[in-house]
């Protein structure tokens, strides 16, 4: 394959990401009362710029929030005044106005730290969660994942979508669950991943997009559409499988459908984890009960 289908029919998945995406940035309750209070007080205009964000002024002095490892919120941005009034209410010199900048902005970053360990303290909480002792439902679980592929398909403005778990032990691929697609496909014998080659891309973490005649066989996909997607199924813990979705016309994949793609094969991955903890706790009572 040349470069240019690299360029265009492979991207990372899921995309790289900054540390901080401007949307996550905290932006401090109590900054912006702060912030004006300055200004009144000391004739500072002081702005809080997010990580990602542009300068409102090319001289501005910026002081930044420093958190672990380097990596920074945002800044502090000190703009020149055009305000006469403040002007004359600014009884700092430079050097005064470093250090208490420097100073709010230590200051901020202690309070994204905190944060920022509040967040993880409530998401292992939230882990601690009772697990239900019902046995696992196979059908409500099946039509957990048809409705998952679904509703996706959907919102990608696809006509059909395909789940295959990969079996490692025979690094065969297996259609566990679909959408749009004749029931009977279930019944087809397992994929080779060796012979599966948009597969096998996506299970080392790139999202194939297939929108070309010639890519199909090449490529091994599993259904003929004019355009594919496949990318990779997978949790912390383990690789799970892919999952592939078909539009009837050719098309491309942008960021945010990637996007979505990444939430959605997160949910999926969710989904069968739980099901498959489940199913050993299930199995783990019956051996007690029984010993």
């Amino acid at each position: 394959m040349n470069d240019e289908f690299y360029e265009d029919n492979l991207r990372t998945f899921p995309g790289p990401k900054s540390f901080l995406d401007y949307e996550d940035v905290p932006f401090f309750g109590s900054l912006p009362e702060l912030l004006r209070s300055i200004r009144l007080i000391f004739g500072l205009e002081i702005e809080f710029i997010r990580a990602g964000g542009t300068l409102p002024d090319m001289m501005a002095r910026c002081f930044t929030i420093k958190v672990e490892n380097g990596k920074s919120p945002g800044c502090l941005a000190l703009l020149p005044s055009k305000n006469i009034q403040n002007n004359r209410n600014n009884s700092m010199n430079l050097a005064e106005q470093d250090n208490f900048l420097t100073s709010l902005a230590l200051l901020l970053g202690e309070a994204y730290r905190w944060q920022q360990m509040f967040r993880k303290y409530e998401g292992e909480l939230a882990s601690l969660i009772p697990v239900p002792t019902t046995d696992i439902n196979e059908t409500l679980f099946s039509e957990t994942l048809f409705g998952i592929l679904k509703e996706s398909a959907k919102i990608l403005d696809c006509q059909a979508a395909s789940l295959y778990v990969l079996e490692t032990a025979t690094n065969l691929l297996k259609l566990r669950s679909c959408w749009g697609l004749p029931e009977e496909r279930l019944l087809d014998s397992a994929r080779p991943l060796h012979d599966s080659m948009a597969d096998l891309e996506a299970i080392l973490g790139q999202a194939v997009i297939l929108n070309e005649d010639y890519l199909f066989e090449a490529w091994g996909a599993p259904e003929d559409f004019p355009t594919a997607i496949c990318v990779p199924v997978a949790s912390p813990m383990s690789i799970i499988g892919t999952l592939w979705f078909f539009s009837d016309r050719q098309r491309h994949f942008s960021e945010h459908d990637l996007r979505l793609l990444e939430i959605i094969t997160g949910r999926l991955a969710a989904e069968i984890e739980r099901a498959s903890l489940l199913r050993e706790l299930e199995h783990s009572q019956k051996l007690k009960t029984s010993a």
